[in-house]
Parts: C-alpha cells; structure tokens; sequence
C-alpha cells in the first residue's frame, strides 16, 4: 500500500505543482500528455495518441478594477475562452428578466453585469447569454459563479468558444456583492488572452487480449484554467497511471485500455470531446465496460461508486465504497452512456465543490482514499472482466 501511496503522491505532484493548469491550448496541456506517455512506456506499455481539434485558449493576465473606488474587484477571474479586452466605463446592469429581451438594451461597446444565474446543469444557458450580448456587439460581460465555493470564482462558469469579440469574467460572493454595494462607479477590465485552433490528443496505453472484449479505465487530465485541478482531475489520472503499473500482468483475457482524455472540461454542446473522440474510433469494438475516476480522494467527502447501465455488467460488489445507480452523466461516462456501454464511475461528494477554482489545490488531497480506490477497482475489475 505503501508503494501504492508513494506512486499517487509523486504522480501529483508531477501535474498539480511542476505541471499546473492544463487546460485545452495550454502549455500544461501538452506536458501532461508527454509525461503521460511517458510513464506509460517505463510501464511497458504499446502507446499511442489519438488526435482531435479543440478550441485552444491561450492565458495571459487580468485584471477587473473599480476605477472610482482605485482597486481591484475581489475574487474575480477571467472566463474559460474569453477573449482580449481592454474596457473602461460605467457598467451596464442586467436582471434576470433583462437578458430575456436583451434587443431592449443599449449593449453595444458595453461592459454588462449579468445579475442572473441558473442551475448546475445549465452552463449552456450562462453560454448563451454570451453569445448573444457577443452578436450584438457588448464589449464585455461579468458572471457570478454560484454554483462552486463562494469563496472563488469557477473559471468556467460560462465557457462558450465561440465568442467572437466580447470578453468575459466572473466574480464569486465576494467580488458580486462589492460591484453591487458599487454599481455606479466606474469599472476597466483588462484581458491579455487569445483563442485559436488547437490539437488535444488522448493518452492511451493497450494490452493486448484474447477473446475481442475490451476494458477501459479511464480519467481526464485536462483541467480548468488557472486551477491545479488536484481532485478534477489530477487524483483520477495518477489512480489510472498505477492502475496500469499494478494491470501490467495481471492474467486476463480481454485487452486492456488505459485511457487519459484531454478536453473532458471544454463541453461546449454535448458530449466532452476526448472520450467522444474514444468512443467514435472504438465503438465498433466490443467494448464492455469503461471505469472511471473523476472528482475523487477529496479529504471531507463522500465517496462513493456510481453505475450506468448495470444490468449489462456481471454482478460485483465493493468492500470499500457504496455502489449506487447512476441518476445522471456528467463527464465522460456519458459518451459511453451514450453508445451503449456501462460506466463504473469512482467519485467523490464533498460540501465544498472546490472544482474549476484555484481551491482544487493538492492540500484538498487525501492519499489513504486515493490508495482505497486503486485497491478496490483491482478487485473490482477481476469481478467483471479480470482473471480467467
């Protein structure tokens, strides 16, 4: 257990702290997938690259600041695809029932303060909005970030890649109700940042079996910008990287596929575009299964197991975690989901939702978990597809 630990620790380390952010177009990006590949090959494994375009986001500084008040807005952030700005003058206020009739709006060359949010589930709607002000020629826009910790801002709260011109930023509790005690005076936002056609890949490292099935474990190594991304999702590609150690002779007769998406955080339709990209190269395989990691090793949380599709997988039981029935997709379960194929998903429910903000740090990080999970998907593994 313990090697297991040192491993996890050290793999980390590697992408939260001498890596960082790894968003699509980032040069954290493409290190991660180099040291990816990397430690596959000391593993002994056949890898490869399976290439996809993405939108690319290239970050450079920001800065959202009261003019009148001369100092910074708190807890602000750019947004996940925002484009260069350089804005100064008075803010334009926008409501809930405002951005329903948004035509009503002297927005153009407007730098607009969208008080309205919606639910987890609706980034689309936050997107959208965007879109329009960005058709109709608004400069810029502020978000609130409601759905994460309230003590900073999620980067991606609103993360629309088709956005033309208009430059977007979030602020969370604190930046929102410091612009709102300040609504008159005057505000300039400066983004350094540009967009541009970028290449991700996933990393994938292959046994061979015998019988045409194939498993999947899978995780993201893509994260938010600006952010770590310890728990979302650091902690499920180092669990997949010492998977592959571990797997690398256990005896099974299915192929093994250890596969690390990029662009899992992108979303701007439907599906994330690495394992979308997976499942359209592979899906004429007979691929039974994929285990997923994401979100998971949280120090206070819930963990838990949580399955799509369960009639079709053998029975299995957990000795560490609860197995519950999936009621949703979120990540890349979904693309499976979607092609007919069981997802086993390793997560974690915790109370402060850290995730897509500079709090998802490695501190957040609970290893003893992390080393469960690893020891339990084995076993869970040799139940439903593992030694003959």
């Amino acid at each position: 257990m313990e090697k297991i630990k040192e491993n996890l620790k050290r793999h980390m380390e590697e992408l939260c702290l001498r890596i960082g952010t790894r968003h699509t177009g980032s040069a954290g990006e493409k290190l991660a997938a180099d040291y990816l590949e990397k430690v596959f090959k000391e593993y002994g494994y056949e890898t490869r690259r399976e290439e996809y375009p993405t939108t690319g986001w290239e970050f450079e500084s920001f800065e959202l600041v009261n003019v009148t008040q001369q100092r910074a807005v708190p807890a602000a952030a750019p947004c996940f695809f925002s484009n260069a700005a350089d804005i100064e003058g008075k803010l334009l206020w926008l409501t809930t029932a405002d951005v329903k009739h948004l035509e009503d709006f002297p927005v153009q060359g407007r730098l607009c303060m969208v008080e309205c949010w919606s639910a987890m589930n609706n980034v689309m709607g936050r997107n959208k909005i965007a879109e329009v002000l960005d058709s109709m020629g608004a400069a810029g826009a502020i978000f609130i970030s409601n759905i994460h910790t309230s003590f900073a801002p999620s980067t991606k709260i609103q993360r629309s890649p088709f956005l033309k011109t208009l430059a977007a930023c979030v602020v969370a509790q604190e930046g929102a109700y410091d612009i709102a005690r300040h609504r008159d005076d005057t505000y300039r936002l400066v983004i350094k940042a540009r967009c541009f056609e970028n290449i991700s890949c996933n990393v994938i490292a292959s046994r061979p079996g015998k019988t045409g099935a194939t498993g999947v474990f899978g995780a993201h190594y893509d994260t938010a910008p600006l952010t770590q991304g310890a728990g979302d999702n650091a902690s499920g590609t180092a669990i997949v990287l010492e998977l592959a150690r571990l797997l690398k002779d256990e005896p099974t007769e299915m192929k093994i596929e250890f596969a690390q998406f990029s662009a899992e955080e992108y979303i701007p339709e439907f599906l994330p575009l690495g394992s979308e990209d997976y499942v359209k190269r592979h899906g004429n395989e007979d691929i039974k299964w994929l285990i997923n990691f994401d979100d998971f090793g949280i120090l206070i949380g819930e963990p838990y197991i949580k399955v799509n599709l369960m009639e079709k997988l053998p029975p299995f039981t957990s000795k560490r975690f609860e197995v519950r029935k999936a009621v949703s997709q979120d990540g890349d379960d979904k693309s499976f989901y979607h092609a007919g194929i069981p997802t086993i998903w390793y997560f974690d429910s915790n109370p402060f939702y850290t995730l897509h903000t500079e709090k998802d740090s490695l501190d957040t990080i609970d290893y003893d978990k992390m080393t469960a999970a690893v020891i339990d998907s084995v076993d869970v593994f040799r139940q439903i597809g593992g030694a003959k």
